[in-house]
């Protein structure tokens, strides 16, 4: 059964104010990072992200995501934040599924999607997400971002043995890296990229309006008994 769309006018205003109709991209330079390359034995696999939201919602989105693009943090901050609690929240309209896409141009980004994975196994994955990208500033300079990784883990109040045990380990640089390849096999080649229903979004639809209206249109589509355009995959459930 779907869900009538909550409007949030006072939300949706700020988020124009805040981001422009133009979703600015991190590409790809060069090779995938050797930790990503060693795993070339490693096969695409649409399960490598992490959802949010329910099961059967009518409208999935996919996020491809290096937490070391500063365009990410900038989508992540306002129209992700906004989209997320406007329609992914309490039962709304939209599963979220966030996969990892480290590129060649920044040196950090896999420890981060390992901090973001590790606070998963604690059912923290969204929180260690929404602070990773927010805080980037704090973590992007310089040589040793681990530290700075484990102070957030602390905030969220995790065990932090072990946190600090699935970090020494890397125990999930293999989803990392199958997340990587699903994003090479669907096309991507900049973060963040957006994908609504399996239809990759292109600007000006991936502006909080641009995808506010997908998403009100795939809703009436599925209300009023359309089948909607399927999406391959909702990822795994996060912890």
């Amino acid at each position: 059964m779907t869900r009538a769309i909550r409007q949030r006018p006072g939300l949706a205003l700020a988020a124009t104010a805040a981001l422009s109709a133009t979703l600015l991209a991190c590409g790809e330079e060069g090779a995938p990072p050797p930790a990503i390359d060693t795993l070339a034995a490693v096969a695409a696999d649409s399960t490598a992200g992490v959802p949010i939201g329910r099961d059967d919602a009518p409208v999935i989105i996919w996020e491809f995501v290096d937490y070391q693009c500063p365009h990410c943090a900038q989508f992540s901050s306002f129209t992700g934040r906004l989209i997320r609690q406007n329609y992914v929240d309490n039962g709304g309209p939209v599963r979220w599924v966030m996969y990892d896409y480290v590129i060649g141009s920044f040196p950090h980004s896999i420890p981060a999607a390992l901090a973001a994975r590790c606070a998963g196994e604690q059912g923290q994955y969204w929180p260690m997400h929404d602070v990773v990208l927010a805080r980037q500033n704090r973590w992007a300079v310089g040589d040793r971002p681990a530290p700075v990784f484990r102070e957030f883990a602390q905030e969220l109040g995790l065990d932090m043995d072990a946190y600090d045990a699935c970090m020494s380990d890397r125990r999930h640089l293999t989803a990392i890296a199958a997340a990587r390849k699903y994003g090479d096999q669907l096309g991507v080649n900049s973060t963040p990229t957006i994908f609504l229903n399996g239809r990759r979004l292109e600007v000006p639809e991936t502006s909080y309006e641009g995808i506010e209206a997908l998403i009100q249109a795939a809703v009436d589509s599925a209300t009023a008994g359309a089948e909607p355009v399927e999406a391959e995959s909702a990822g795994e459930d996060a912890a």
